[in-house]
């Protein structure tokens, strides 16, 4: 498939939710890691967790994986937000 590493490897616009926010994901040198591997992997492994009735996971198309995720997104935002220590 023409062009297939790169859809793989390459960079993608879906954020992720870190510390109650959306967020693209950098490593330590601040260089943009937000590939389709990445992204995908910790959104099919945070949609495991959420919905115990899911298909296989190794069936979901890229679009079912993001339509799990949004519908988890406000309670991850809800419940990663940083909270003042007292």
């Amino acid at each position: 498939m023409h062009g297939g590493s790169h859809s793989f490897f390459g960079l993608i616009n879906t954020c992720v939710v870190r510390h109650g926010s959306d967020v693209k994901l950098y490593d330590k040198e601040r260089r943009n890691i937000n590939t389709r591997l990445n992204v995908m992997s910790e959104m099919i492994l945070q949609i495991c967790t959420d919905y115990a009735g899911l298909p296989d996971p190794r069936t979901l198309s890229d679009s079912e994986i993001r339509f799990f995720y949004e519908g988890a997104r406000a309670t991850l935002k809800k419940h990663t937000t940083p909270t003042e220590e007292s």
